[in-house]
C-alpha cells in the first residue's frame, strides 16, 4: 500500500503558485482539495491599473483587496486553467484503479484504532502558526515521528506515515531515529497525509540514536527558522525540515495552509551544507560496501 494522494507524478499545474515546485502538484491537491481535473479551475487576478504603474491609490489602501471593487481603476481578470496528466493513458488507468483501492482502505480504517509497527526514520517539532494581522504566532503540539515504511495493521505501508506525540511522550519515550516501535493509534487522514494520533501502548525494541528534542531546543529552533519559498523533496525529507500547519486571518478570510521552515535557518537549499555532508557521508558508505 501507498499513498496515492501525495503522488506528484500524475499531474502538473502551470499556476504561478505551483511555479516554485515546477508546477508539480500532488493528486490530493488536485483531485480532492481543488476538485479542478478533469474540468480545471477558474480563479480571478485582481489588478490595479495605479499600482502597476507605481502610483498610490486614490483611496489610500497598500493592497489590492475585495474593498478596492467598484474602483475605476480595479480590473478584475478571470483565468481558467487546467492540470496537466502526465502519465501515458493505460497508466493513468492504472492509477485511478490504485486510487480506488487506496480510499476504500482508507475509508475502512480512518478513525479506527490501529495496530502500528515501524522504524522512526526522523522526529520532527510539530508547530501550529496563526497569523493575525500580518504578525505570526506559533504554538508546539509536540512531536511528529516520520515513518517511511512500516505496518498499519495488517497492511505493508510503503510510504511515509506520521504519529504524532505530546510533549509528555516525547519525555518518557525519548524518541529518536533509528528507533524501532510498536504501537496502538488512531489513524486519520490530515490533507493527504496519513496521520497516527493518540499513541498508546507503545513497545520499544531498540534505543535508535542522536539527540533527543526537548521543548527549550524546539521553540529555539522555531525562533531562528527560516522559510523557505520552494518546497523540495530533499528538505522535506532532511531532519531540519519542518512543515508548518499554518492559518491566517485577514480581511479576505482565514486561510489554511503548510509552511515549510528550515530549523537550521539556511535559506536557500542549493547551498545547503547539510544536504552535501549527507551525500558525502552516503558516497562513502557506499564505497566501503564495495
Amino acid at each position: 500500500m501507498i499513498n496515492q494522494y501525495k503522488r506528484s507524478d500524475v499531474f502538473r499545474c502551470n499556476q504561478d503558485a505551483h511555479k516554485r515546485f515546477e508546477g508539480r502538484v500532488s493528486v490530493y491537491h488536485v483531485m480532492k482539495e481543488k476538485k479542478c481535473h478533469p474540468d480545471g479551475c477558474l480563479y480571478f487576478l485582481w489588478h490595479c491599473a495605479l499600482m502597476e504603474k507605481g502610483r498610490r491609490c486614490i483611496r489610500g489602501f497598500n493592497f489590492i483587496g475585495r474593498e478596492c471593487k467598484g474602483c475605476s481603476y480595479f480590473m478584475d481578470e478571470k483565468i481558467h486553467l487546467q492540470p496537466t496528466v502526465v502519465l501515458d493513458p493505460a497508466s493513468f488507468d492504472q492509477f485511478l484503479e490504485d486510487l480506488d483501492t487506496f480510499e476504500s482502505w482508507l475509508e475502512e480504517v480512518s478513525f479506527k484504532r490501529m495496530n502500528v509497527a515501524g522504524k522512526i526514520d526522523n522526529v520532527k517539532p510539530w508547530f501550529e502558526q496563526l497569523i493575525v494581522s500580518g504578525r505570526p504566532h506559533y504554538r508546539l503540539r509536540g512531536y511528529l515521528l516520520v515513518i517511511k515504511d512500516g505496518f498499519i495493521g495488517l497492511n505493508a505501508f510503503h510510504d511515509t506515515f506520521y504519529i504524532r506525540v505530546s510533549e509528555a511522550r516525547m519525555k518518557s519515550h525519548q524518541f529518536r531515529p533509528g528507533m524501532k516501535l510498536e504501537l496502538n493509534g488512531e489513524l486519520r487522514e490530515d490533507r493527504g497525509r496519513i496521520v497516527i494520533h493518540f499513541p498508546k501502548q507503545i513497545e520499544i525494541q531498540n534505543k535508535g540514536s542522536g539527540e533527543v528534542w526537548t521543548r527549550e531546543k524546539a521553540l529555539v529552533a522555531v525562533r531562528t527558522a527560516t522559510l523557505l519559498k520552494e518546497q523540495p523533496d530533499q528538505c522535506l525529507e532532511c531532519q531540519w525540515g519542518a512543515l508548518t500547519d499554518v492559518m491566517e486571518n485577514s480581511e479576505k478570510g482565514s486561510e489554511r495552509f503548510r509552511y515549510l521552515y528550515c530549523l537550521k535557518g539556511i535559506s536557500h537549499f542549493e547551498g545547503c551544507y547539510i544536504h552535501v555532508t549527507q551525500k558525502i557521508k552516503k558516497s562513502v558508505k557506499e564505497d566501503n560496501k564495495v
